[in-house]
């Protein structure tokens, strides 16, 4: 017989980034522990903490959470964009 875990994720409450160019952005993430929302105008993507361990590198990071949001994976580097970060509390059974 199977049995079945749980895992319920709280996000905290997303707090804007604030940060002056695209080397700034790099250096105020927080791999495995920030949670990021990209905004651009209407379009808007998340990653929860947890994505960092398939995409570690910040760069990359930023550039596929730019694709997901359906602009240019590489917006983040040209175009100020809204930056909200966020944690998750895990709990497990």
């Amino acid at each position: 017989m199977s049995q079945i875990e749980v895992e319920v994720s709280r996000l905290t409450v997303p707090q804007r980034l604030e940060y002056r160019d695209a080397d700034d952005l790099l250096a105020k993430l927080n791999p495995n522990v920030d949670g990021v929302i990209l905004q651009d105008g209407w379009r808007r993507a998340t990653f929860l903490p947890q994505v960092w361990e398939k995409i570690p590198d910040k760069a990359e990071f930023l550039d596929e959470l730019c694709y997901k949001m359906g602009v240019a994976a590489n917006t983040w580097k040209h175009k100020h964009l809204d930056v909200l970060i966020y944690q998750v509390e895990e709990f497990h059974e």
